[in-house]
């Protein structure tokens, strides 16, 4: 007997009407790979989730070691500018020590050659030692002069000569501050401290010494009227004069 239209809208009726039908028909209907699909995609689903739940703890302790390497990246970076802070403090007191070293050896050199280096400006040049100079500066102050605090400004002086004065042969004292680059410091030491030590009457003529001078400390000096001695080179306050004393 033929299967007709008729006979498979009925079947789908029943079918619609007995659900339990549907299953037994898939069954018979559907290969066992096809059957099987809905739950090897539950398994896959589940799978998936499971991987996905892994993956969430991996960036989890992933996370957790770059904040803990941040940490540690940052507390180096702390140690390391804590260090390099310590190390320019002390190059910069190792430079601050070389450069009194330098001025120091300086000084001495001004002070055991003096007559070849001031000779230029006044003859039979005579230094004034710090015992003779302490002495002068002591009786001023005594004499209402100077006042403490200018008594010991001037006792600070780098170097202190007295001789004559080439261009008229008067009496003259020298004042000297001595520094590897002198700077504007220099020059207003120079001129404050020279103003000062004239008080004891006798002329001052401020100096600055060294190996070579900032732009500013040399405008400072020509028009503060400070003579400048640069390696044997004497600059005049008005002008520049060369000497090889």
């Amino acid at each position: 007997m033929p299967f007709t239209v008729e006979d498979f809208h009925d079947l789908v009726r029943l079918l619609e009407e007995r659900p339990e039908w549907r299953a037994e028909m898939r069954r018979l209907v559907l290969s066992d790979e096809y059957l099987a699909v809905p739950e090897q995609i539950a398994e896959f689903r589940r799978d998936a989730e499971q991987r996905f739940r892994e993956i969430d703890e991996h960036i989890a302790e992933v996370r957790a070691e770059v904040a803990e390497l941040r940490r540690d990246t940052e507390s180096h970076f702390v140690r390391v500018d804590l260090q390099l802070g310590q190390l320019q403090t002390d190059m910069k007191a190792v430079k601050d020590d070389v450069a009194q070293l330098k001025g120091e050896n300086l000084e001495r050199r001004y002070r055991e050659r003096a007559r070849a280096y001031f000779g230029r400006l006044i003859r039979k040049a005579q230094v004034v030692t710090a015992e003779e100079l302490s002495s002068l500066l002591e009786d001023a102050e005594g004499r209402g002069v100077l006042s403490a605090s200018d008594r010991d400004e001037v006792g600070w002086a780098d170097l202190v000569l007295r001789g004559r004065w080439r261009a008229d042969d008067r009496q003259v004292m020298v004042l000297a501050e001595i520094s590897s680059v002198v700077d504007r410091h220099d020059v207003l030491r120079a001129t404050d401290r020279a103003t000062l030590l004239a008080r004891l009457g006798t002329p001052v003529v401020p100096v600055v010494a060294g190996t070579s001078v900032t732009e500013r400390a040399a405008d400072m000096a020509r028009s503060r009227n400070v003579w400048q001695m640069l390696n044997g080179r004497v600059v005049e306050p008005a002008g520049e004069a060369g000497s090889d004393s």
